[in-house]
């Protein structure tokens, strides 16, 4: 399976920087391309906490239920992502789908190859969608840790 996956973002990460200069792919390294990461920001300025209404508790509720899949997912694959330490910056379509994923490992993760992470969250990305629309495309920049471990408590 990591084969198919490191064959799918291999073609898509050599091939398409040269077609487009100024095009971010669906999955990209944070830093690598900032004029372009820039006109994404303001493509994509509302706030994963304005879609949810300014709630920070559900704003909370749906990057970890997101997060949650997307460990769920990794599982799935038998794609090891325990230890994973890295930014994330999420950017969604209006229908909660997601258009692009920009990723940073931080220096404190253990070291995964790169290619094989960009293609497990490319495949990810394709098969998720946020349980919230809204009539402007929206993001979300945050860290993110693997195993997660914080779990919703009912008052």
């Amino acid at each position: 399976m990591k084969l198919v996956l490191t064959l799918i973002l291999g073609t898509t990460f050599f091939v398409s920087p040269l077609l487009a200069q100024d095009d971010v792919q669906a999955v990209f390294v944070l830093g690598d391309n900032e004029k372009a990461y820039e006109m994404l920001n303001q493509e994509y300025s509302q706030t994963l906490l304005e879609v949810s209404g300014f709630d920070t508790q559900k704003a909370f509720e749906y990057w970890m239920d997101m997060m949650k899949q997307m460990e769920d997912y990794a599982k799935k694959l038998r794609f090891d992502i325990k230890g994973i330490k890295l930014w994330l910056h999420v950017f969604w379509n209006e229908d909660g789908t997601i258009s692009h994923i920009g990723y940073m490992l931080r220096p404190d993760s253990r070291n995964i190859d790169n290619l094989e992470l960009a293609a497990f969250l490319k495949t990810f990305s394709g098969r998720y969608k946020l349980p919230v629309s809204s009539t402007r495309k929206f993001s979300h920049y945050t860290g993110a840790n693997f195993p997660i471990y914080s779990e919703k408590v009912d008052n």
